[in-house]
C-alpha cells in the first residue's frame, strides 16, 4: 500500500483553502490546485492567501497532462460540479479516490456516475469558521474531516491511505461507522444553519443569544429528521439538539457559508438545502412548511440580486 503522493484540490474557496494550506505546509510537491479558464487565471494572477500566507500554490488544468491523481479533493460549490467534473476527467485514472467536501447528500452520486463507485468517498468537514474574502481567506478553527466509505469499512485501503495523509498534514479527521448517516447529520445542520443565517443575516453568536434564531434552525433541522427517517435514516430529535454546542465552539462574528455567499452576491446553494427536503417530503408525503418558505425566500433574494 504505497503512500498518496500527488493530490489535487479542486476548489480553493473557504473548506479547499484550509486544507490546502495545511497540504502544502506538509509538503509543497504533494499537492496542486485543479481548475480552468478565469478561475485558473485568476488563482495563477492572484495565488491563495490563508490567514495572511500567500501561498505559492502550483495550479494544473485539464489541458495540461500529467500523472492520474492519487486523490482528488473536491471542493466546489454544487452548481460548479459539472464544470468541475470535466476539468477532473484527464487525471482520473484506476486508482484514483475522488472524496466529495461538497455540502447536501447528492455530490458522491454525481461523481460516481462520471467516475465509477468505486473511486468515491464521502466526506463533509464540520467545526470550522473560515470566511472566504475574494481569494482570500481566514479561520480560527479548521474543522475536523469526517470521510469515510459508504459501505463502512474503516479498514478499506483507500481509507487507510487517505487517514495517513490527513494524520501527517495535521487536518483532524474522522472515520465513523457510518459515514451515511454523519452526512444527513451534516445535512440537517446545513439546512438549519446556512439556510437561517443567510435569510436573517445572523453571525454564529447569533445561534447561542437569540431564542427565535434556534427556534427557526430547530423547526427547518426536524423536517430534515423526517424525511431521513421515512427513508430509512435513523435520525432523531436529539440529533438536532447536538447542532448548538457545536456552533457555540466557533467564532461569534463568524458567518455560515451561505450567508457569505449572500453578501458577496454569489448564488447559493438553496436547491440542495431547502430544495432537496422539501422534494424528499413530497416523495414521502411528509410536510416541510419551513424550508418550502425558507426555500422560497432564498430564491427571491437570488432573483432580487440577479443571480438566479
Amino acid at each position: 500500500m504505497h503512500p498518496i503522493r500527488n493530490v489535487l484540490v479542486c476548489g480553493a474557496g473557504a473548506v479547499g483553502s484550509s486544507y490546502l494550506e495545511r497540504l502544502h505546509d506538509h509538503d509543497p510537491s504533494l499537492v496542486r490546485v485543479l481548475a480552468s479558464g478565469e478561475r485558473r487565471a485568476r488563482l495563477d494572477r492572484e495565488r491563495v492567501t490563508v490567514n495572511g500566507r500567500l501561498l505559492p500554490v502550483r495550479t494544473v488544468g485539464p489541458g495540461d497532462g500529467g500523472p492520474p491523481a492519487d486523490v482528488i479533493l473536491v471542493a466546489v460549490k454544487q452548481h460548479h460540479l459539472a464544470a468541475a467534473i470535466e476539468d477532473m476527467r484527464p487525471f482520473v485514472g484506476g486508482d484514483t479516490v475522488v472524496l466529495s467536501l461538497l455540502n447536501g447528500i447528492t455530490s458522491e452520486d454525481v461523481l460516481a456516475a462520471a467516475f465509477g463507485r468505486e473511486r468515491i468517498l464521502h466526506g463533509f468537514a464540520v467545526g470550522n469558521d473560515v470566511l472566504r474574502e475574494g481569494s482570500a481567506s481566514r479561520y480560527t478553527r479548521i474543522g475536523r474531516l469526517v470521510f469515510g466509505a459508504a459501505g463502512g469499512t474503516p479498514h478499506d485501503e483507500r481509507v487507510v491511505r487517505l487517514k495517513a495523509l490527513l494524520d501527517g498534514a495535521g487536518i483532524p479527521n474522522t472515520v465513523p461507522d457510518d459515514i451515511i448517516r454523519e452526512q444527513w447529520w451534516k445535512f440537517m445542520l446545513n439546512v438549519g444553519i446556512n439556510q437561517v443565517s443567510a435569510v436573517l443575516r445572523a453571525p454564529m453568536g447569533a445561534f447561542s443569544t437569540v431564542p427565535e434564531v434556534r427556534e427557526l434552525t430547530r423547526a427547518a433541522s426536524l423536517e430534515v429528521v423526517a424525511v431521513a427517517r421515512a427513508g430509512g435514516i435513523a435520525l432523531a430529535p436529539t440529533d438536532v439538539e447536538a447542532i448548538f454546542p457545536i456552533i457555540a465552539t466557533l467564532a461569534p462574528y463568524g458567518k455560515s457559508s451561505m450567508l457569505q455567499d449572500v453578501e458577496a452576491g454569489r448564488k447559493t446553494e438553496v436547491e440542495i438545502f431547502a430544495g432537496e427536503v422539501c422534494a424528499r417530503g413530497r416523495r414521502h408525503g411528509i410536510a416541510t412548511p419551513v424550508n418550502d418558505v425558507l426555500g422560497t425566500i432564498l430564491r427571491g433574494m437570488e432573483r432580487l440580486t440577479g443571480v438566479a
